[in-house]
């Protein structure tokens, strides 16, 4: 009887150990391919929430074998407390954000990477399991490079089909850079597995899928992943030599001669003039990518540098605890108009709409500060520190393999987010947590295997002494309340990818013209998030449009809160005139001004501005928004009317004169110009009245 209660308890704690294996295997199958087209937008979405309900999920099971093993301990490894010092980090920002509800939206993201580390770390244990986990990876990968090179030729399916070549080089992440993100992580796995596997199938599989996933990553033409694979190439290279010394080199000598010789071949083919490089061609587009022109003079590039200087903005304002985790996208307008409101930096650099900073360093202290970046940082060196010792002591030569093959796809990952955004990826982010566990769980298969045993042994012989604890009758109550806090979680991630879809819809009858579908549509997606900017921006505009006032400045001021959009300022100022607010119309139009792409359509709204002023009796300020329109366009005959009104608000009747007369210089037949007639004479008549009165 004694007996058969061990067993059944290891027969218990395996089942949930497999369903935790199970769940991760599942995210690197599923997180790469789920897309749903009913969404805005169609792919990002439902991987981020995917990935945040199989993190949960795997939680779940983790959860399940505690109870059943009637001990809470965790794997004790050297990334324990840098990672739960950066969740730590990420979950005070909360605090001092400047937008709680935008930070607390993207928190899952941040968090479902660390949680899948410990979730690996507590559950993976052996080699065999890491083995399994890397097959699918490496199987997925493949078929995503086969995907690629189909894509790029034309062959897809009818709904993807746009332009051929390098956008229509996708996979199913919606975006070519993102899917040369998402390659180059098991692309440096395949490529160190390749030089160590002894079998000779596995060798030619491998080589395939490198090919696959190799020329599929070319078809992207994506420089920043180019530099990422290339430099995971050379530092694994280098730990190859760390690892064997010369003899690395000696006993792959035929190998190294096939790269020697392949190298050459493609540097001849990329300059020196022949067919293959002849304009049209991958090659010549792959040189005109990488052309010192285009990487210094290119829009990507200068585009990048842009963001990245008005980052810099961000940090200097909070450098110590930054604005809070995801803020940088409801703050990235203010400080891009801060930014161009600083000398010429308008008229030298380029205007967009940034939500992310292309590069995480950067975008990790604007939003958990100098702190945040440490804590990251101190991680990164504990994990090379503690591979690079393991892989100069070890003598696994297979293990070796796979340890620099995941050590190689977390430097691609680290040299992408120079110039990216990988970390805010789903699929990258899910499988570069999962590099930094599986190197771990490599490293200590063989430390502590003998320890793993022993411990297992003697918890089962502690669970046996221990079933009469009270523990045993709560354990129901337990796996209900998992059960209960895992659909509460999953419900709660999934709400922002519901609120979406119906976004979509609404949007669709917005179309249709069906206006009262759409709003009825809005509301219910607002049930489902009710901090969602875009969907209060929406409804704004179509009370806006139908001149319900109130409730459009209502919806108008929800959303401020929750975004900022490129024109929610100018809609709000609308609104606020329509009100008759001209404080608060004032300062959303000096806003939408410092939000606008090109000056051209800036001199209308400085107009509007100064008649705003002029009406609040504020002159001065009327007279300086009247100039800058007159700036952008010098013959705007309403602006130098206005003007003309706010030289005489301050009795300056010389200058008003002088604006009067162009009035009527450049229309003549205007309404404007009859009044600039009639304020010329009046002014005059003043004039001859004043000697008689003396």
């Amino acid at each position: 009887m004694e007996q058969k209660e061990i067993t059944l308890s290891k027969y218990n704690q395996l089942i949930w150990t497999n369903a935790v294996e199970a769940s991760i295997i599942i995210s690197v199958i599923l997180v790469p391919i789920v897309f749903y087209p009913w969404c805005i937008t169609v792919f990002v979405p439902v991987k981020e929430m995917i990935a945040e309900v199989l993190t949960i999920i795997g939680l779940m099971f983790w959860g399940f074998n505690i109870i059943n093993r009637e001990e809470l301990k965790f794997v004790p490894t050297p990334l324990n407390f840098p990672i739960l010092s950066f969740i730590s980090i990420c979950i005070l920002s909360l605090i001092w954000s400047n937008s709680f509800f935008t930070s607390l939206k993207e928190l899952p993201l941040f968090l479902a990477g660390p949680l899948l580390y410990f979730i690996v770390t507590n559950n993976i244990h052996y080699e065999h399991q890491v083995n399994r986990i890397l097959n699918i990876l490496l199987i997925i990968g493949g078929l995503f490079g086969i995907y690629g090179i189909l894509q790029y030729n034309g062959i897809d399916f009818p709904f993807w089909i746009r332009n051929v070549g390098r956008l229509q080089v996708f996979g199913l992440f919606g975006n070519v850079n993102y899917f040369a993100e998402y390659l180059i992580v098991p692309l440096p796995i395949a490529v160190s597995l390749f030089f160590t596997c002894q079998k000779k199938l596995k060798k030619i599989l491998l080589l395939i899928g490198i090919l696959a996933m190799g020329t599929a990553l070319m078809f992207t033409f994506t420089r920043g992943s180019y530099l990422a694979f290339g430099s995971a190439l050379i530092i694994m290279f280098f730990l190859f030599l760390i690892s064997r010394d010369i003899n690395f080199i000696k006993n792959k000598k035929k190998y190294f001669i096939i790269i020697i010789a392949a190298v050459i071949i493609i540097t001849s083919i990329f300059f020196i003039p022949n067919p293959l490089n002849k304009p049209g061609t991958v090659i010549f587009k792959i040189k005109s990518r990488l052309s010192p022109t285009i990487l210094t003079q290119g829009v990507s590039i200068k585009r990048r540098i842009t963001v990245w200087k008005f980052t810099t903005l961000m940090i200097k304002d909070r450098p110590f605890i930054g604005a809070g985790i995801g803020t940088f996208k409801y703050n990235s307008l203010k400080y891009q108009a801060k930014y161009f409101g600083q000398g010429e930096n308008r008229s030298l650099y380029i205007h967009g709409f940034a939500t992310k900073t292309h590069n995480e360093y950067l975008q990790l202290w604007a939003e958990l500060g100098i702190i945040g970046l440490g804590i990251f940082i101190w991680l990164m060196i504990g994990y090379f520190t503690y591979g690079l010792r393991f892989i100069k002591k070890t003598k696994n030569e297979y293990k070796k393999g796979i340890i620099i093959g995941l050590m190689g796809a977390v430097v691609a990952v680290l040299v992408d987010g120079i110039f990216g955004f990988p970390l805010h990826l789903p699929a990258t982010v899910i499988l570069f947590w999962l590099a930094l566990a599986l190197t771990i769980v490599m490293i200590k298969s063989e430390v502590d295997a003998e320890e793993i045993d022993i411990t297992t042994k003697d918890k089962s012989k502690k669970i046996k002494g221990e079933k009469d604890n009270n523990i045993s009758w709560f354990k129901p109550l337990l796996y209900i309340v998992i059960i209960l806090a895992t659909l509460f979680l999953c419900i709660t991630v999934a709400r922002p990818f519901i609120a979406r879809t119906h976004l979509y819809y609404g949007n669709e009858e917005i179309k249709n013209k069906d206006i009262n579908k759409a709003i009825k549509i809005y509301e219910k997606a607002l049930k489902w998030d009710p901090y969602s900017g875009q969907i209060y921006y929406e409804m704004g505009k179509i009370l806006k449009n139908r001149q319900i006032n109130n409730l459009a400045m209502e919806y108008f001021e929800k959303a401020e809160k929750y975004i900022d959009h490129p024109d929610l300022p100018q809609n709000l100022a609308t609104v606020y005139l329509r009100k008759e607010l001209f404080d608060k119309a004032a300062i959303k139009l000096k806003q939408a001004i410092s939000y606008e792409k090109k000056e051209e359509s800036m001199f209308p709204m400085y107009n509007q501005l100064g008649t705003i002023y002029t009406r609040l009796e504020k002159y001065k300020q009327a007279e300086m928004a009247f100039k800058n329109s007159l700036k952008i366009y010098h013959d705007f005959v309403s602006a130098h009317y206005g003007l003309a009104g706010a030289y005489l608000k301050q009795n300056k009747q010389t200058e008003a004169l002088e604006e009067l007369q162009k009035v009527i210089e450049l229309a003549p037949n205007s309404r404007e110009a009859q009044n600039a007639r009639e304020l010329i004479q009046k002014i005059a008549q003043e004039k001859l009245k004043v000697p008689s009165t003396e």
